[in-house]
């Protein structure tokens, strides 16, 4: 064979070599993109089911726990007209279930029994705006800068002192800090055992309210890179029961984008196509469930946490039967999540509903 004939042979060996390796890349290539994109969806599926969960919640503190009233001096009740003349005292009432449990109709109600929305004439829940029936309410979720009522992650804020046995403070419960501690500071001192003043006193009266109302509202600044990942919405189909869409996505729980403001559609640089992009890279899952005023008898306890406490279960015992174990008649009722309600069911619905 001549020399010409042997390079052309290597030069074809090579060219071999190359398209196989270059195919071999485009391959692991293609394979490494479509695992980020099945990651990707397996992530937004999490987040979204995740948002299932924050619903759920929302529904079962809004029924309940209550909704704040008047809080500036002078300023006056939206359903009784009473002036509040007490500078600076936030009223937080309590409300009675979505469906009030003492009469029976479509609230929230106030103590009262007015609604805490009225429409114009005072006496029924309103529907042109959330949370009455045919209305719904958008919850984009990220994380604060400080949230509202922040503490610190400081386990012990009143650790002995056991490293100077001859020092005056040794193993006293000092007690100088309130436990938890807040991340706002509030004026707190420190000092001696001794000679230690009132930490508050310190301070004026104007700027210990300051102080505490900046601990009260935190800073609700989104932290950047934790926004439009994830969002939920809700719509009140009915005196108990609500469609919940869960999204994980860029879009903050916009329908669409007729549904939105001049203003809204500017977080989106006022570009349609950037919204519906966003949308079709997003996933949503929609849910109907139905709130009750239910709860899990406070005498019942989890059996299980007192002696296997490793794991998660859902068995409830009687304390006081006669068939209890001896090592778990102890009552307790850390276990007992449902003050304000329970979830009666949850359907996923397949296709997507026509109002949400």
């Amino acid at each position: 064979m001549s020399l010409r004939s042997r390079s052309g042979t290597i030069l074809i060996i090579v060219a071999g070599i190359s398209a196989l390796l270059a195919a071999m890349a485009l391959t692991f290539l293609a394979r490494m993109r479509s695992d980020v994109e099945e990651s990707r969806l397996v992530l937004q599926y999490a987040q979204a089911k995740i948002m299932l969960a924050a619903a759920c919640n929302y529904v079962q503190e809004a029924s309940r726990m209550g909704y704040d009233r008047y809080s500036e001096s002078g300023s006056t009740s939206p359903t009784t007209g009473m002036r509040m003349d007490i500078p600076d005292f936030p009223i937080h009432e309590e409300a009675f279930g979505w469906v009030d449990t003492r009469t029976g109709d479509a609230g929230p109600f106030d103590r009262e029994g007015l609604p805490f929305f009225p429409d114009s004439s005072g006496t029924q829940t309103r529907t042109d705006k959330w949370p009455g029936i045919g209305t719904h309410v958008r919850c984009p979720m990220y994380r604060m800068q400080i949230p509202p009522y922040a503490v610190k992650l400081t386990a012990a804020p009143n650790a002995m002192q056991s490293d100077n046995p001859s020092g005056a403070d040794y193993c006293y419960p000092l007690l100088r800090y309130p436990d938890p501690m807040p991340v706002e500071d509030n004026f707190w001192r420190v000092g001696t055992r001794m000679n230690t003043p009132h930490p508050m006193k310190a301070a004026s009266p104007a700027d210990m309210r300051a102080a505490y109302r900046r601990h009260q509202e935190g800073d609700p600044t989104p932290v950047v890179e934790t926004t439009g990942k994830a969002w939920f919405r809700l719509y009140r189909d009915g005196p108990g029961t609500f469609i919940v869409t869960c999204g994980a996505g860029g879009t903050d729980g916009f329908k669409d984008w007729s549904e939105m403001s001049a203003q809204d559609r500017m977080a989106f640089m006022d570009d349609a196509r950037l919204f519906q992009t966003l949308r079709q890279t997003e996933v949503r899952l929609w849910y109907r469930i139905e709130w009750t005023a239910a709860v899990l008898e406070t005498s019942y306890h989890n059996l299980h946490h007192e002696v296997a406490r490793d794991h998660e279960h859902y068995l409830t015992w009687p304390p006081n039967s006669g068939h209890t174990w001896s090592d778990t008649s102890r009552r307790t009722q850390t276990w007992t999540r449902n003050p304000v309600g329970t979830i009666r069911w949850i359907q996923r619905l397949m296709t997507e509903p026509t109002n949400y």
